[in-house]
């Protein structure tokens, strides 16, 4: 799952994605995002943090408290947000990236918490 409120970015994520064999439902309203999310339906949520109707951080908690197990990478251009997150969450910094982002790091930063989440799922 994509959730970032710029169109652009979306659509550009979801069709790499999609060519790279992944299946993507894309939101860039987080309220509809958070609506169509269920426990287990996701291995990874792509999640902005900078949105204007649920910032990320209630986002990223709305999202776990539905699904604990769910993998969450963080995107952001904006250091303040993920500094909140860090006092909250420890280690949190190994589930970001940052704007700009260059596709492969993308793809290698999905197949990376992906393979992660597999391991510690058995």
């Amino acid at each position: 799952m994509i959730i970032d409120d710029d169109q652009d970015i979306n659509n550009l994520f979801k069709i790499f994605l999609e060519n790279e064999n992944y299946k993507i439902d894309a939101y860039t309203n987080p309220i509809n995002a958070l609506y169509y999310f269920k426990k287990g339906k996701y291995d990874l949520i792509l999640l902005d943090l900078k949105m204007p109707q649920i910032d990320g951080i209630a986002m990223f908690q709305a999202l776990k408290k539905i699904d604990e197990e769910v993998s969450v990478c963080l995107i952001t251009a904006d250091l303040s947000y993920l500094e909140q997150l860090k006092e909250k969450i420890p280690n949190i910094e190994k589930h970001v990236i940052y704007k700009p982002i260059l596709l492969r790091n993308l793809k290698d930063k999905i197949n990376e918490l992906v393979l992660e989440k597999r391991r510690t799922s058995y």
